[in-house]
């Protein structure tokens, strides 16, 4: 590579501006390949006020939302800095893009910018960002090799760990063996986290309680906790007691009210969503409560996942499961599954009795709506379908069930909850799943079960971005097994 300063040609002539001009029309992906591959003209870096820069790890590729690269280790001016590093081709769209209000940005280590400006980047704290000007470090041959810049990303992304090495010298089998062991530390540990739960609410609330919880998991599981707590189980029970229909109003106004659901509309609502809106409004200010501390303001996600969508499903399913109890009916659901051990019917069975537990009648107006304010969708769906049932399973049920058998002594439970992490289907894939399957090389795909997936995120939560050391000096690799022995 061309180790020539960016200022100067072969002739002596600057050249600087006749760079930055050409780099002008690139996108953040030049910086960010720079960035990741640590491609400068040379090694000796420093910060725009002329502190030593060495970069000991540059941190895990963002696509998502947050920092362009996350857990990056750095070490400036001899202090070592862990955090996020953000990539800017100018300086001032930190504050365009407003990362200075947002926390997401608040461990940001260092801001990597092509252009400088004249005023530097702050946290949310006000804390001071230190500045890496990109282009004092770059060359005309950057150019060259930058050529496709997102293939260079891509190539990042998808370079094996050390981990994925040693998997491949070991074979599938052991690195299996150690996804399955994390997965059981994963539900263990979930469980654990719940005893305290006790001190302070019974069986029937922590369940209700934690399955509110998964059922707004990001980004309105705070709202819904809130909500779980505001009206407990044992209030909810005196309406259950009620016909369907009235006892949908009674508990859905309260709902929606306190999370401000109900608030005037910027445009009137038309046929039966104009009289159920107005209905639940003259409910729940016949209440004369107040608002909850976690108003649900901003849609995010799928317009089909909508906040409304799922406290409609979640009531049907209170519904459903209150003649007998919150907890007994679902103690019924699992001892039902008990007698069943093949593993592929199980699965079925499995799928078959959790769907049934959260449907939706045929005659609700919500599976065909997703708002008061929106129009009829012209389809209708379940509102709470397969793929949020298993994030309840996962994050819920199979937590509090392992926690309850726990204190009870009821190995056969315990048993059962492991054969269902083992057979139900996974969440879908996300960034950090897809990122563990290409740092692990996987020459054999896994299991697509529960237990995998809760297993690889596992795995990235101890390892990929809790050692400090970085990917370089991580110990996970040695529990697969030394690669000297086969």
């Amino acid at each position: 590579m061309n180790r020539e300063k960016i200022g100067t040609d072969s002739s002596g002539v600057g050249r600087k501006e006749d760079l930055l001009a050409e780099l002008a029309g690139q996108r953040e992906a030049l910086i960010q390949a720079c960035w990741a591959h640590q491609i400068w003209s040379t090694p000796k870096l420093t910060t725009a006020g002329g502190q030593p820069v060495q970069v000991l790890f540059p941190g895990w590729l963002n696509r998502g939302e947050g920092p362009d690269f996350k857990d990056a280790r750095v070490l400036i001016g001899g202090d070592e800095h862990f955090g996020s590093v953000e990539i800017h081709m100018n300086e001032g769209d930190w504050y365009s893009h407003g990362h200075h209000e947002d926390a997401a940005y608040e461990n940001v280590v260092l801001h990597v910018v092509l252009h400088r400006s004249e005023r530097a980047a702050r946290a949310q704290a006000g804390r001071l960002i230190p500045v890496f000007h990109a282009a004092s470090f770059l060359t005309e041959r950057v150019l060259v090799v930058m050529r496709d810049p997102e293939e260079m990303l891509k190539r990042y992304e998808s370079l094996p760990g050390r981990c994925g090495l040693r998997a491949a010298l070991k074979g599938p089998e052991r690195i299996a063996s150690a996804i399955a062991h994390a997965a059981e530390v994963r539900a263990r540990g979930k469980a654990e986290r719940l005893f305290p739960l006790w001190d302070s609410a019974d069986d029937d609330q922590i369940l209700f309680r934690l399955i509110f919880q998964s059922m707004g998991y990001r980004p309105y599981a705070d709202s819904f906790v809130s909500i779980a707590q505001r009206f407990p189980l044992r209030e909810l029970a005196l309406l259950m007691d009620l016909e369907r229909s009235r006892a949908r109003d009674e508990v859905l106004s309260r709902w929606f009210g306190a999370l401000n659901l109900l608030k005037e509309p910027d445009t009137p609502y038309d046929g039966d969503a104009g009289e159920e809106y107005s209905r639940w409004s003259e409910l729940w200010q016949s209440l004369h409560l107040p608002v909850d501390d976690f108003p649900i303001l901003k849609r995010v996600g799928r317009p089909w996942n909508s906040p409304e969508r799922r406290l409609v499903g979640l009531f049907h399913h209170l519904y459903q499961m209150s003649p007998k109890g919150w907890l007994a009916s679902w103690l019924d659901i699992l001892y039902e599954l008990d007698g069943l051990r093949d593993e592929s019917h199980l699965r079925k069975a499995a799928l078959q009795a959790l769907e049934r537990a959260f449907s939706t009648p045929e005659d609700e107006p919500w599976r065909g709506r997703i708002s008061f304010r929106s129009p009829p969708a012209g389809k209708t769906a379940q509102l709470i379908g397969r793929g949020r049932i298993i994030i309840v399973m996962a994050n819920a049920v199979i937590p509090f069930f392992l926690a309850y058998a726990r204190r009870r002594g009821d190995k056969e439970l315990e048993k059962l909850l492991y054969r269902l992490f083992i057979v139900l289907p996974p969440e879908a894939p996300n960034s950090k799943t897809r990122f563990m399957e290409h740092r692990l090389l996987l020459t054999k795909p896994l299991p697509a079960t529960l237990r995998s997936q809760q297993g690889l995120l596992q795995i990235y939560q101890d390892f990929c971005t809790s050692f400090y050391e970085g990917c370089h000096a991580c110990h996970f690799p040695d529990l697969i097994g030394d690669p000297r022995t086969h």
